[in-house]
């Protein structure tokens, strides 16, 4: 019995058994974060060029539209399908002489259920807002 009890045999195996559920949660949420830090950066960069873009356009009546086509035109295949822009500018009787602010939401789904249960779902929304001079 004394031998039995002193066994080694399998001792790894149940190590590994108690870390690979912790490893596997610590792998799937790194993966989740850089593919959502990545769109997060998507996103503030389309919203930019959508400024930059808003700032320099000079038909007013058309920015709505002409700049989300850029902004589209710019987005990679990550947030591209579901992106959705707002111009708006701060003086709307003579908008050349205010800024233009350019809100840019974009959704992206996690890639594992990490994210998905500890943040309350699969999809996240990712807002990034820049103004800028007209002009």
């Amino acid at each position: 019995m004394c031998r039995f009890l002193k066994d080694e045999n399998g001792q790894a195996v149940v190590e590994f058994a108690l870390v690979a559920p912790l490893l596997l949660l610590i792998i799937c949420g790194t993966i989740d974060f850089g593919w959502i830090f990545s769109a997060k950066i998507a996103t503030d960069s389309c919203a930019r060029e959508g400024a930059r873009f808003a700032a320099s356009w000079t038909n007013y009546e058309t920015a709505q539209t002409e700049t989300a086509n850029k902004v589209r035109s710019v987005a990679n295949n990550m947030i591209k399908d579901n992106i959705k822009t707002v111009v708006s500018y701060s003086n709307a009787d003579n908008p050349a002489a205010g800024d233009v602010s350019v809100v840019v939401v974009s959704e992206v789904r996690a890639l594992t259920i990490v994210a998905h249960t500890i943040f309350g779902g699969p999809v996240f929304e990712l807002k990034s807002a820049v103004t800028m001079k007209v002009g």
